[in-house]
């Protein structure tokens, strides 16, 4: 399967769902999720995220994933927008809008297990050696570099 990524949207793109997600911190380490085995991309690891429901901005979305898949409740003013990548396979395309988020103190997680089993906080170089998610390390490179960029 190829999929292609690019930080800027095609000519002719037409996505067919907006995904949201969030690019958390805790002391340089990104909260990683292992997907269920029953879900899409079983068993794969990813950025806690899913897809933006009818009538809620990007950032109404992202919030809402993270409280529903992890227990951790935001205002909006903490989370940023990073990027938004345009993801695209050979029969479907679809925009991944992802927040930011960093955390001074660990926050407690409350996993939903029909979704996700595991939890982890994890350096880059961590993370990059689980089982991502299709386009997973992509994903997370260009959001280490975003991050970098970006003021604190």
């Amino acid at each position: 399967m190829v999929l292609k990524i690019f930080e800027s949207e095609p000519k002719g793109f037409i996505p067919r769902v907006t995904v949201v997600g969030c690019y958390c911190l805790y002391e340089d380490k990104i909260l990683l999720l292992k997907r269920s085995p029953k879900s899409y991309s079983g068993e794969k690891w990813c950025l806690p995220g899913g897809k933006r429901e009818e009538g809620e901005s990007r950032l109404e979305g992202a919030k809402r994933e993270l409280h529903e898949e992890c227990g951790i409740d935001l205002l909006p003013k903490n989370l940023s927008l990073l990027m938004t990548l345009y993801m695209e396979f050979p029969d479907y395309q679809y925009d991944f809008s992802i927040y930011n988020c960093t955390f001074k103190v660990e926050p407690p997680l409350d996993l939903d297990l029909r979704e996700h089993t595991e939890a982890l906080w994890l350096s880059h170089q961590e993370a990059l050696k689980l089982p991502l998610i299709h386009g997973g390390a992509r994903i997370l490179e260009y959001c280490l570099q975003k991050h970098r960029e970006s003021p604190m």
